[in-house]
């Protein structure tokens, strides 16, 4: 039995070719069917890149998922974001419901008729999710060169390969990769720290919280994010313009947009 290698676009498509799927997305509400398959949506860099299987459909069904579950708790408009979430089944209680209970909650959350949202409003915020995912996808840099199959596994997993020391070159460079992606947790970690102490301040060795420490907590976040981006620069400026990660590439932006939080 052949198996078919799954595209992975160079560039998004035009906004409208990504407006279609989305409108089938839609019917349902979310999750996505499994058996989803058109490749304007699943062949987008900004998929392929979450994707822990590539070549995995429904791999890159999990990480669309969740991609358009997160684009849509920041949705960019705060007067159609509730909106948005309700009529693609993301929001509570509406998980289940067709369509057209759906675009009704959707329109009782914004005090319009349900034929005025149908035809006006729900189209503005389809045009807005195929805009964040065409956006997204442009975080992600395309290969200049073909990938040798199956891909080698790279510094960003503990695991070292016989090639990764080969040459005095090789191994400087993965070090220097396996460096970068552990200032990529560090910032994490740090983001994550300043969360957990806006909202959970208390625990059994900690009975109280101090403003200072909080704020502590953020000098540390902003340190870890200037020094993840001068690790960045310099290993863009070494070793070229993209920074691999299994099948996929990142610019600086890629790998922000990794550990991007909106408060």
């Amino acid at each position: 039995m052949t198996s078919t290698k799954l595209p992975v676009q160079k560039h998004p498509p035009p906004l409208d070719d990504l407006v279609e799927p989305l409108k089938e997305i839609l019917k349902a509400g979310l999750p996505v069917s499994y058996d989803f398959d058109d490749m304007s949506v699943l062949a987008l860099r900004g998929v392929v890149a979450r994707s822990v299987i590539p070549q995995d459909r429904l791999s890159r069904i999990k990480a669309l998922n969740e991609l358009i579950a997160r684009l849509l708790v920041h949705y960019p408009d705060d007067s159609l974001g509730e909106a948005a979430r309700i009529v693609f089944g993301l929001a509570q209680g509406v998980r289940g419901l067709t369509l057209t209970q759906r675009r009704e909650r959707a329109a009782a959350a914004m005090h319009r008729e349900s034929d005025h949202f149908r035809k006006r409003i729900e189209p503005r915020i389809v045009r807005e999710l195929a805009r964040q995912l065409h956006s997204d996808s442009q975080n992600y840099v395309p290969r200049t060169t073909p990938t040798a199959e199956p891909l080698e596994i790279t510094g960003d997993t503990p695991y070292i390969a016989v090639g990764d020391v080969a040459s005095h070159d090789k191994a400087m460079r993965e070090e220097a990769l396996s460096r970068l992606w552990s200032e990529v947790y560090v910032f994490r970690a740090e983001v994550l720290r300043v969360e957990r102490l806006k909202h959970w301040p208390y625990d059994l060795t900690e009975p109280s919280l101090s403003q200072d420490k909080l704020e502590e907590a953020m000098r540390d976040r902003s340190h870890a994010l200037i020094r993840l981006k001068g690790t960045v620069r310099r290993f863009l400026d070494d070793y070229g313009q993209s920074i691999n990660s299994g099948a996929a590439e990142f610019n600086l932006e890629g790998i922000l947009n990794l550990v991007k939080w909106s408060e």
